[in-house]
């Protein structure tokens, strides 16, 4: 088989994770099966569409390394007024890849069916269709749908109207799922569904099922919430005489309360997440694993393992839990496991982004150790930003800790001055003797380890917790060391 798959957003706000796992899905497979995979925006609800979505969803896509093998080309861009400097070239294979743009398609394969009396053409005022739900619910009957009025009526062209589907009565439906195994539906209680409103939209009915089989699609991927309707597609498929796709519907995605994730939970957006400082491959690994097992206890993967080990068979049939602690262990282990230079890069940014003036030579002194603490880059600023600033704030009153008060600390001030003044070489090489040495200066005080250190700590770094202290004074060097204690001594002495 040659293996298709697609991943077809609607553009009706930012990508968020239940959308993100049906595309991370359909990527993963289709990289695993050597097959294709395509990008096609469903705009077809026009009254929801947010300028810009088109853009994030590409972007997050993009800065996740999840690629495509064709797409919507920039001349389509522009013509539903989403064309961005940058944004990236696909193949058009069989496009356009945008469904506003396939409108006259839709209209074509709509009328096919009206002239197999497959569907049928409906005038009802929304009056009519109003007065119809009046009449259920009086009865009892909660939903139901359209009654059929037009069903036999023989609506002219001519007049406004929508194409409906002419759903059988009492058939049953039955499918393979790759996901849920055997499906069945007996007598299936869907009214006859619009398939082309009256201003020549069609509705996701008719349109995925059109460009599903034009596109070649071979799998689909979607949320289990479309099971109900299934029944729809398998009728257009029949109508159609083509071959339906092997439909995989995913189970939902859900907070650790068993309830479907939502804003609620916290943040769901995919590009909240990179611009905390979640890592790309550390969402593509933890997503991956909400609702698909590898078969063993690994939890770690790289793209490149995902891709060799993923399979449709594995896909849970269960709902996944998005747990935020757990993506925030995997994102701490794929940033521990970054070499040293790609994660001073990859910080660098969000540094700067903070304000503060970073400088590559003094945060590598300190770059290893940050990194083993690391859990979100966005936390990186806050913990070193003392290396970047020409004045800190201080906490003097940490100071006063383990049998440190102000007398001892002027004295530890004073020794650690002449200490660094006495003190030739200022290297990370040196490092473990300075500590040492300067330990051995505040012992002959009789000065306890943590509080001598802890005086000197706020002194120079303004915070009770820092990188290894004489790796911060090292990357301070040694004139700026020596004028920061200065002024700590000075904020002592005022301190009351």
């Amino acid at each position: 088989m040659d293996y298709r798959f697609r991943f077809a957003p609607s553009p009706t706000g930012f990508i968020h994770i239940g959308n993100l796992r049906g595309g991370l899905f359909a990527y993963l497979a289709a990289r695993h099966y050597n097959g294709k995979l395509l990008l096609r925006i469903e705009d077809t609800d026009q009254e929801r569409l947010v300028k810009g979505a088109i853009q994030n969803l590409v972007n997050v896509l993009d800065a996740l390394g999840i690629d495509f093998d064709e797409g919507p080309s920039h001349d389509d861009l522009k013509k539903v007024g989403e064309y961005w400097e940058g944004a990236p070239v696909y193949k058009n294979v069989c496009g356009p890849y945008i469904q506003s743009l396939r409108k006259d398609i839709y209209k074509e394969y709509a009328e096919k069916l009206v002239e197999m009396g497959a569907a049928y053409r409906c005038d009802c005022s929304k009056e009519r269709l109003e007065e119809e739900r009046k009449e259920r619910e009086s009865k009892g009957i909660i939903g139901g749908g359209y009654s059929g009025y037009c069903r036999d009526r023989n609506v002219p062209k001519d007049v406004p109207h929508v194409i409906r589907l002419r759903m059988p009565k009492d058939v049953n439906f039955e499918i393979q799922d790759g996901v849920k195994g055997k499906l069945t539906w007996h007598e299936v209680p869907l009214a006859d569904p619009v398939l082309l409103k009256s201003d020549g939209f069609p509705t996701y009915h008719l349109a995925v099922v059109v460009d599903d089989h034009l596109m070649g699609i071979t799998h689909v991927f979607r949320g289990d919430e479309w099971i109900a309707t299934t029944p729809i597609h398998l009728q257009l498929y029949k109508a159609f005489g083509w071959e339906a796709p092997i439909f995989c519907h995913l189970p939902l995605v859900l907070g650790k309360d068993k309830k479907k994730l939502s804003k609620r939970h916290g943040a769901t957006y995919a590009q909240t997440f990179l611009d905390d400082g979640y890592l790309p491959e550390a969402l593509i690994n933890y997503i991956s694993l909400v609702g698909w097992s590898s078969g063993d206890d690994k939890e770690i993967f790289t793209k490149e393992e995902l891709i060799e080990k993923f399979t449709i068979e594995r896909i849970n049939n269960a709902s996944g839990i998005f747990d935020f602690d757990k993506l925030l262990w995997v994102n701490g282990m794929h940033i521990r496991s970054l070499e040293l230079q790609d994660y001073i890069s990859r910080v660098r940014p969000f540094i700067e982004k903070a304000g503060l003036n970073f400088d590559e030579d003094k945060f590598r002194i300190v770059a290893k150790d940050v990194q083993e603490r690391t859990k979100i880059l966005s936390d990186v600023p806050d913990r070193v930003d003392f290396l970047f600033q020409d004045e800190i704030k201080r906490d003097i009153p940490s100071m006063f800790k383990k049998g440190i008060d102000k007398e001892k600390a002027i004295l530890v001030l004073d020794t650690a001055k002449t200490f660094f003044e006495n003190e030739e070489n200022f290297s990370i090489e040196n490092s473990k003797k300075l500590e040492e040495d300067i330990y051995a200066k505040f012992q002959e005080l009789g000065f306890h380890m943590g509080g001598s250190f802890g005086v000197l700590r706020i002194a120079v770094t303004g915070k009770a917790v820092t990188p290894p202290l004489i790796d911060s004074i090292i990357a301070l060097g040694k004139a700026e060391t020596i004028k920061r204690i200065n002024e700590a001594r000075q904020e002592v002495l005022n301190f009351s």
